[in-house]
């Protein structure tokens, strides 16, 4: 770990009382099954991401799954039963999202069918547009646990989208409140240098509109050649530590430094794509959420094979097994799955060191949403 996310990690996070969205411990919250994954046992997934469509209401040049470069695929739900009838009874996890998951016309359908095969936490990601919708909002409230706003449009300025955004928030926030509903919204914001002049004013106005946290993550440019990576951050945790400042008391700011460090990650195996699996809207499970749609991290064909046992296909486990640290070419963007990798090697590692289990820290209560990885 590099000194400024070292630095970040002792002062902001051992000084902030809410719990963490992400870390990569949070991969072993459940210590039974990382036990049986280290012993070479078969393991269901923590989580699984699944995209339900390519579509969306926005055609964002950010977008590393633009739906200008995808043909618009929609997964149906004869498909979704059978998968989530899979993984329902066994992983707790599941993150919906595209494109857009919520202009999908099945999409409430979609909530419910997966509250009914068993996932019991339930996270979706999406870009604001629809959550004002009576249908939209329905679903979401009775079967959600978290609906996650990738917050666009506020770089320069903020634009008529992004306050438009902002008023769709507040406006679920008051239906949240006034029937009692579970349901938390957070909202994203991606960051980069040149844009560290901004976060206190788009900050402010989220927590103003009623999200119940903010997340800061990188923004990743190169995807256009298949090794894409972090975009500049200089800077940017300092600002982030100055918007703090003048946030209100007890505002739930989350930076999950990890993904800001420089220091090289390692892997002999991409240990991450046991415990979080991503599904793509073609039906194809992938290495990871940041792969989807490259041929090369496919996975297997879930529209060919989706048997109980698709997770141990022999394909599945042969392809899984080859990539690493060095041939991953996706590890310089520090998503979820490299960063599990490299803390499960770090935990295999120690063991072989010290002929003996390693300790783990950090118990499954320090996280929100254990179940969403």
């Amino acid at each position: 770990m590099n000194d400024q996310a070292r630095w970040y990690k002792k002062e902001i996070f051992m000084t902030n009382s809410k719990l963490k969205i992400f870390s990569p411990s949070k991969v072993t919250t459940d210590r039974n099954k990382l036990e049986a994954y280290l012993r070479g046992e078969r393991i269901y997934p923590t989580t699984i991401e699944l995209d339900l469509t390519q579509l969306c209401s926005r055609s964002c040049p950010i977008c590393p799954h633009s739906v200008e470069k995808r043909p618009g695929l929609t997964l149906q739900l004869p498909f979704l039963e059978r998968l989530f009838g899979i993984l329902g009874p066994h992983t707790p996890g599941l993150v919906l999202s595209g494109g857009e998951a919520t202009i999908v016309p099945h999409f409430p359908e979609t909530l419910a069918l997966a509250r009914e095969k068993g996932f019991k936490q339930i996270a979706v990601i999406s870009n604001g547009g629809n959550i004002h919708l009576p249908r939209v909002q329905d679903a979401l409230l009775e079967h959600a646990t978290s609906l996650r706003i990738s917050l666009y449009d506020w770089h320069e300025y903020a634009s008529e989208d992004f306050v438009e955004t902002l008023r769709k928030i507040e406006a679920l926030r008051i239906r949240i409140t006034r029937e009692g509903s579970r349901l938390e919204i957070g909202a994203s914001i991606l960051t980069r240098s040149d844009l560290n002049h901004r976060y206190e004013d788009v900050g402010l106005r989220a927590l103003a509109a009623g999200v119940d946290w903010l997340y800061f993550l990188p923004y990743c440019v190169g995807w256009e050649d298949q090794r894409p990576v972090q975009a500049g951050q200089t800077g940017v945790l300092e600002a982030i530590e100055r918007f703090r400042g003048i946030a209100p008391v007890g505002a739930n700011i989350q930076v999950p430094c990890e993904r800001y460090s420089t220091e090289p990650l390692y892997f002999e195996k991409l240990h991450g794509a046991s415990f979080l699996i991503a599904v793509g809207a073609d039906g194809i499970n992938y290495a990871g959420t940041e792969c989807k749609y490259e041929k090369e991290a496919a996975l297997l064909d879930l529209h060919e094979y989706l048997e109980d046992d698709f997770l141990w296909h022999p394909q599945r486990v042969s392809r899984l097994n080859k990539m690493n640290s060095d041939n991953h070419s996706f590890v310089g963007t520090r998503h979820r799955p490299v960063l599990f990798s490299d803390h499960i090697q770090k935990i295999i590692d120690s063991r072989r060191k010290h002929k003996g289990e390693a300790a783990l820290k950090e118990p499954a209560d320090h996280f929100s949403y254990a179940s969403i990885i």
